[in-house]
């Protein structure tokens, strides 16, 4: 016995994928609101045409669990349009304060950096990476979405980070410590290369070569090595050994993973590209990844997670792409 042609579980993964991408479309461009008569019975051409676009677009509804959309969908005469718009006002009225909320947050995640930059010295914007040469012969190399303020006046080598991750290559002064003050932590050093990585609710501090001391709160501090890291905040963990050279194949780059969880390789991921990544379903965030990526292109990196990983990627707009 042979399969039907249509039959699902035939399709393809590339068709698969092709096909999920026209479900996400089709329910950005429904849920919105402002099709025409025409597109709606494309769209109904479009679902009978295959019972795996059928399956795609209730998928793409599930995750986003919108009976009322469905409901209003179903009861949209395809006679009346002074009808479609009224049911859609209605929707787009009951939708209208959790928008309203969620857009209050995104703009405060959005503005935050712009901020952070007005208050620079130095900056980078998303995907960016730049090096700048201080005063002193040091050189400090700026990641994705970074800023920093600096202090050179008289005696003083210090450096404010205000968000992001640097690269430090310190030019050596016995005389004059130069000093890297972040949220939770202050790190002093006389002269050689380490990263300072600013978090939510954390600082993370590699060395990849030389002896940095690193304190937080006056506290007495702990004194690091090459390969060593260690991460400072709300919760202060132990010195750890890492591979420096995998902590900063940023400067050249990408990014390099042995085993990480797939909601570590997202996170990492999306500082190097505009809008949303989100994992729907939370145990597909434990897959284990290795790897190199490049993060000049972090679209083709998560086009390669998709090729080699059992999950689907829906690209709601070009700003929002969910795994599911």
């Amino acid at each position: 016995m042979t399969s039907q042609p249509n039959d699902p579980s035939e399709v393809s993964d590339l068709g698969q994928r092709r096909i999920s991408q026209q479900a996400a479309d089709w329910f950005a461009k429904l849920r919105n609101g402002q099709v025409t008569e025409e597109e709606r019975r494309h769209f109904q051409r479009w679902l009978a045409a295959d019972p795996a676009h059928s399956k795609a677009f209730e998928e793409i509804q599930a995750f986003w669990d919108d009976s009322a959309l469905s409901k209003g969908l179903k009861a949209i005469p395809l006679s009346s349009q002074g009808k479609r718009q009224s049911r859609f006002s209605s929707l787009h009225y009951r939708f209208a304060v959790p928008l309203i909320a969620a857009s209050l947050i995104l703009a405060a995640v959005i503005l935050q950096p712009y901020l952070n930059c007005l208050q620079a010295d130095y900056c980078t914007s998303v995907g960016e990476s730049r090096s700048i040469q201080l005063a002193d012969g040091s050189t400090i190399t700026l990641n994705s979405q970074s800023a920093v303020k600096a202090n050179f006046q008289g005696n003083t080598r210090q450096i404010h980070l205000l968000q992001g991750e640097v690269l430090f290559e310190v030019k050596r002064n016995t005389a004059q410590p130069f000093l890297v003050d972040a949220q939770f932590s202050q790190t002093r050093v006389l002269g050689t290369r380490f990263i300072v990585r600013e978090d939510q609710h954390s600082d993370t501090i590699t060395v990849i070569n030389g002896v940095v001391a690193v304190s937080q709160n006056q506290q007495q501090p702990a004194i690091l090595h090459v390969n060593d890291q260690l991460t400072v905040g709300e919760v202060t963990g132990r010195i750890q050994q890492v591979s420096a050279t995998k902590a900063s194949a940023w400067t050249s780059g990408h990014l390099v993973f042995d085993s990480a969880n797939l909601g570590v390789v997202i996170k990492e991921i999306s500082r190097y590209r505009n809008g949303t990544v989100i994992i729907k379903n939370s145990r597909l965030k434990a897959l284990k990844v290795s790897g190199r990526f490049d993060i000049r292109n972090p679209d083709k990196a998560l086009q390669a997670l998709e090729q080699t990983l059992p999950i689907k990627m829906y690209r709601l707009t070009p700003w929002l792409v969910v795994i599911m």
